[in-house]
């Protein structure tokens, strides 16, 4: 592994100091003068007309300030993409699912605020509704949205190859349907935002937002001012998960509050709002068929995805084009269709979670590929040393592999868990062992401006301060930067601070989804960081009667071969006080230089990203064939990023991508009924604790992927993609049996089982 003076090492977070002492403050902390307390008035049917809404009581309780419906919002839809608006944000004449908002009041305190709420009446017209997507999509079904032809909200068709031709020429054809439920994002600060309006008309928002420039320019078209008259501030986020990148509710009550009262207004959610109206990975119902050779190479391969997208559109043209993209890294297909549907129904809506849409399919391929091992009698990890995709080529969708490390990865694993020692062989013990594995772009290209900024600015005492718009969510990427831009300058990353999150100050950053901020920030940063080094170096050699490219900036100082010339400090004085340069300020843009986006008009075919990640997992389980309880003792994996910016940082992903995986395969569920969320609780809701957290060896394979940030790919997201697949294939390990949905409790296995030992009398 090639040796930095700062990148690469295990620097702890810059925030972790004021975390861990209470000093963090997040958008609940915020007290403006003046404040109120707002709440939101939600659904309690799935599918009505709004015959009428009577605010006039709740308006002349004392200690009410105001009282907004759709009515009061301008009539403009809202939403993540231009394609996607059709929500909204505070309903007028319709309710498509429970917890839709209706109306939002402002008051003195949050007592008030909630009896006001009781105040408010509500009179509906129920109409039939619908929750089974696939009967959403039948002849007479109920129609959600006007303007959905079988409520079928999206669609997406793929056809690479002769799929056909490619079954017909297979050794073995298996076809299997899977299922993955509604997950809950499950970050532990709620959606929260003040927002206040300005005597100029300037609304200011703090917000706790995984896209802070996005969330500004919805704001912009739904106000219909200019973005110059928004201003979004982020605070400190307790995590995202992809669960806060879109405007939502929250946003929109505080600021049409805030207009209507003229003070600043509050909105916090409550847990049972999180539940009700928050993002959670979207339930998909994949169908699955494969033809291989009798080596277990992959010939051809059909998807058919059926997805349950509540009723608005929101990311679900990433999200069913994600379930494909799973199918195409990390392995081989020379011949492949997809057909995938998001569809409308009454249920809360389905959006963006880590992993978006690949982590479901991934379970789906990563199950069928043993199922086909065991029948073809292969060992897993050679099906898969078999079909892994190497350096170089290039997937039958136009996917570039410029590195990749699987192959590395998948024996690694295999190696240091004892593969070949306990596989098949500990079943009398209720032990399994089984793999899966991954890929994921890093930070793929968006159909909207993508670029990431960053400028740099020296203060009179040589300190560097750093701009930036991306959001640290908990991941750390305001750690990474303050490496990235310290290696360049040759001095210590204490040296740096970074100021991100807000759209008045801080260059565009499109937001921290899809594994884009290490990549795209942090070569924004280092462009920065070249062209301020270029700035003080230039004028420095001059006046040192040497060339710059002879000046070496390292251990904080400026060298002429092993001679130190001066100090960093005192170099930016020099330049400071010079008539030529004087202020030095320094900028950087970075957009990957060779992806585009995938055309419809040509299958959408494209190399959506500079690079992909790859891992491999192998997890062990023990099973309690009695009671179907499974402890997951240990998770060894390898895990392809490229080069690690930050050791500790990248372990930390990796790990806490195994606990969601984990928690999603295991435990996790969202039971709804009808439309109504039946669990809207972290006590019934099923999370996993640190009781439950195995054994976890992670290594990480070190490829230098070219267009990386020294060499780094992304990490955290693509590693949770494999996790499922590999805790399902140790249960088939230790059992004997398949479980075809998550996710696989305890009455599953005794129920297939009981079945596999019935089957075995007959």
């Amino acid at each position: 592994m090639q040796e930095y003076s700062v990148v690469g090492k295990r620097v702890p977070n810059v925030d972790s100091r004021v975390k861990v002492t209470g000093e963090a403050t997040y958008v609940d902390d915020l007290v403006l003068p003046g404040m109120l307390v707002g709440k939101v008035l939600r659904s309690t049917v799935a599918h009505a007309r709004i015959v009428s809404i009577d605010t006039s009581a709740a308006e002349k309780l004392p200690g009410v300030k105001a009282v907004v419906t759709g009515k009061d919002a301008p009539n403009v839809k809202v939403g993540w993409l231009r394609g996607s608006r059709d929500r909204l944000p505070l309903t007028r004449d319709k309710v498509r699912f429970i917890g839709e908002a209706i109306a939002a009041v402002a008051a003195m305190d949050e007592d008030t605020a909630e009896e006001a709420l009781g105040l408010i009446k509500v009179q509906y017209e129920e109409l039939p509704a619908v929750f089974d997507p696939v009967k959403a999509m039948k002849d007479g079904a109920p129609r959600i949205q006007d303007d959905a032809k079988n409520n079928i909200a999206l669609e997406r068709h793929w056809n690479y190859g002769d799929v056909e031709k490619g079954f017909r020429e297979s050794d073995y054809v298996r076809e299997d349907t899977f299922y993955t439920p509604s997950f809950l994002c499950g970050y532990m600060e709620p959606n929260a935002a003040v927002a206040q309006w300005d005597a100029n008309g300037k609304l200011t928002t703090w917000v706790s937002s995984q896209a802070p420039f996005f969330l500004r320019r919805e704001l912009s078209l739904l106000y219909s001012i200019p973005q110059g008259k928004v201003r979004v501030i982020n605070r400190f986020v307790g995590g995202g998960f992809g669960g806060k990148c879109e405007i939502c509710d929250v946003h929109v009550s505080a600021s049409l509050l805030a207009r209507k009262a003229g003070r600043p207004v509050k909105v916090v959610y409550t847990t049972e709002d999180e539940f009700a109206v928050q993002p959670r990975r979207i339930p998909s119902t994949m169908t699955l068929k494969t033809g291989v050779k009798k080596d277990g190479a992959i010939v051809a391969q059909t998807s058919s995805i059926v997805t349950d997208g509540g009723p608005y559109r929101s990311v679900g043209g990433v999200t069913i084009y994600n379930h494909g993209l799973a199918n195409m890294i990390p392995y081989r297909i020379p011949n492949f269709k997809f057909d995938a549907f998001r569809v409308f129904t009454n249920n809360q809506v389905g959006m963006a979670k880590r992993g978006h849409g690949q982590i479901q399919m991934r379970y789906a391929v990563e199950s069928q590929m043993d199922m086909i091992a065991e029948a073809l009698g292969i060992d897993p990890v050679d099906i898969r040393l078999k079909n892994a995709l190497k350096p170089g080529e290039v997937t039958v969708n136009g996917l570039r592999m410029r590195t990749s490390g699987l192959v590395e990865a998948i024996e690694g694993a295999a190696r240091r868990s004892g593969w070949k020692q306990k596989r098949g062989k500990g079943r009398a013990q209720g032990r399994g062992i089984g793999i899966s594995c991954g890929g994921f772009a890093c930070g793929p290209k968006i159909a909207s401006l993508t670029d990431s900024g960053a400028i740099i600015k020296v203060n009179e005492d040589a300190g560097i301060v750093v701009y930036t718009g991306a959001s640290d969510i908990g991941q750390g990427s305001n750690t990474v930067v303050t490496q990235v831009v310290a290696e360049v300058l040759g001095i210590g990353p204490e040296e740096i601070s970074v100021v991100t999150g807000d759209t008045d100050v801080t260059p565009f950053e499109p937001g921290t989804y899809g594994s884009r901020v290490s990549w795209y920030m942090c070569n924004a940063a280092i462009k920065a960081a070249e062209d301020l080094r270029r700035q003080i170096v230039e004028p420095v050699a001059s006046k040192l009667e040497v060339k710059p490219e002879e000046i070496v900036l390292r251990n904080g100082g400026l060298y002429v071969g092993e001679r130190r010339a001066m100090s960093f400090a005192e170099a930016v004085r020099a330049v400071q006080v010079s008539s030529e340069k004087g202020i030095l300020i320094a900028k950087g843009t970075y957009y990957p230089p060779d992806v585009e986006w995938p055309d419809p008009a040509n299958n959408y075919y494209g190399n959506i990203a500079g690079g992909y990640s790859f891992s491999a997992q192998i997890a062990e389980v023990e099973v309690d064939r009695e009671t179907g309880q499974v402890k997951l003792l240990k998770v060894t994996a390898g895990d392809d990023i490229g080069y690690p910016l930050n050791e500790m940082l990248a372990e930390g992903q990796a790990e806490g991508s195994i606990s969601m995986g984990q928690g999603e395969t295991m435990y996790e569920n969202i039971i709804v009924s009808n439309g109504r969320v039946m669990n809207p609780s972290l006590v019934d809701y099923k999370l996993p604790t640190v009781m439950d957290t195995p054994e976890m060896d992670v290594t990480h394979v070190i490829t230098n992927e070219p267009g990386g940030p020294f060499g780094a790919k992304e990490v955290g997201e693509g590693f949770i993609v494999s996790i499922p697949g590999a805790i399902a294939n140790a249960i088939h390990d230790a059992t004997g049996v398949w479980i075809k949905e998550l996710p696989i409790t305890p009455e599953k296995i005794v129920k297939a089982l009981e079945a596999k030992e019935k089957e075995g009398k007959s």
